[in-house]
């Protein structure tokens, strides 16, 4: 059974960085990204009585959207910078990728490895005005990792907007690959508790009710704290010498790497554990509700930033699918018993411990709840019935 999977590599480019003749063409590019906006409002709401556009660009870029099928692909990426509301709405272009000579096909984005530029065409409805960026050797390396692992480019967005943690305007590339690959038929569960990160993300291989493997991943914490307070007394300067602003700016944005980086080492882990064990993954996922009191209440300031894990729960999500690894996501409990059902008492060192006799850590009480509701997750991970829904038992 094929699966389809796809891989988004977001490009992002600060506007007072871009050579003078791309800043020049960005108002234009913002025009013709509200008329788009507003257009897919209006189909949004009556699709039937919406009438097309007759003239480019805004003709062009409805029928990639609707080639597309890109509401779908908004959908996967929402939560990245893609929304259908205010100017934040993506132009799509049909893309061709150059690895090494391939003719030049005149698609509306030419991703040329050779020279590592991309190339934005047909944006404005005129000949020779054409947007060049640069590609980071980074961004080359994930290109290629795609193509050899047999993705191809079938998709690029492209819209301006504003930076979330430096609110700096930007332009942004999406550049979407797809490829289709064996669904994997699991013969075991890697059950993934998705936590407060500085708790560590634990992980355990289960068959049964055996538990053949189990690890826990943490950022480095103490790197992240210290950042942190180096960043809370830059801000304390900043409101007395605006030169110190950009040092306290340098400072998070290392915090934001230092996590990233993290999370990129942690996904390639969990999925390559999965591929080697034969698993699917079965994510133990926080109520929102209850991260958002956390975020907004007592909890400690300091690790508030451990709670933002959604861009971790995103990478996975995708990778898995990538690899026709089943994923789903089954709340597990933490704080009820796996042998009795009763509600446990937390103990020293999160411990918990119920008057049964059960005793175990917090974070790996979920495994062991995977271990007593077995059959029926790894009957839901066959790749005839699941259909990538959250799973409720």
């Amino acid at each position: 059974m094929e699966k389809i999977g796809y891989r988004t590599l977001v490009l992002r480019y600060e506007l007072s960085r871009l050579p003078p003749e791309v800043v020049s063409r960005i108002p234009e590019l913002l025009l013709v990204q509200e008329e788009f906006r507003q257009w897919v409002s209006l189909w949004l709401r009556d699709p039937k009585k919406t009438p097309r556009p007759a003239e480019n660009p805004l003709k062009y870029f409805v029928m990639e959207f609707l080639h597309a099928g890109a509401l779908k692909w908004l959908v996967g990426v929402k939560k990245s910078g893609v929304e259908v509301q205010k100017a934040k709405m993506p132009l799509f272009f049909s893309a061709q990728l150059r690895l090494s000579n391939e003719r030049d096909v005149s698609r509306g984005v030419f991703v040329d490895l050779t020279e590592k530029l991309i190339r934005i065409r047909r944006w404005s409805g005129r000949r020779g005005n054409t947007i060049v960026l640069p590609i980071s050797e980074g961004a080359v390396r994930w290109i290629l990792e795609r193509v050899s692992e047999g993705g191809r480019l079938v998709l690029t967005a492209v819209w301006v907007g504003r930076s979330r943690r430096r609110r700096t305007a930007k332009l942004y590339v999406a550049l979407v690959f797809r490829r289709e690959v064996a669904a994997m038929q699991p013969k075991r569960l890697l059950v993934v508790d998705l936590n407060a990160l500085h708790n560590g993300l634990v992980w355990a291989v289960v068959e049964g009710e055996r538990m053949l493997k189990k690890g826990v991943l943490r950022p480095d914490i103490s790197k992240v704290l210290h950042l942190q307070k180096i960043a809370s007394r830059l801000d304390k300067l900043c409101a007395e010498d605006d030169r110190v602003c950009g040092e306290a700016v340098a400072v998070k944005s290392r915090i934001w790497r230092l996590l990233k980086t993290w999370e990129e080492k942690a996904v390639k882990e969990l999925i390559l554990t999965a591929r080697k064990q034969k698993a699917a993954i079965v994510v133990d996922v926080p109520n929102d509700n209850s991260v958002r009191e956390l975020k907004e209440g007592s909890y400690a300031s300091k690790k508030k930033i451990f709670l933002n894990f959604g861009r971790l729960r995103r990478r996975l999500k995708e990778a898995a699918a990538w690899h026709g690894i089943p994923y789903y996501e089954k709340r597990l409990y933490s704080t009820l018993c796996p042998k009795c059902g009763g509600k446990m008492k937390e103990l020293p060192s999160r411990r918990v411990r119920c008057i049964c006799g059960f005793e175990a850590y917090r974070d790996e009480v979920p495994v062991f709840w995977a271990t007593k509701l077995y059959p029926q997750l790894i009957s839901f991970s066959s790749p005839f019935q699941q259909r990538g829904e959250t799973l409720h038992i």
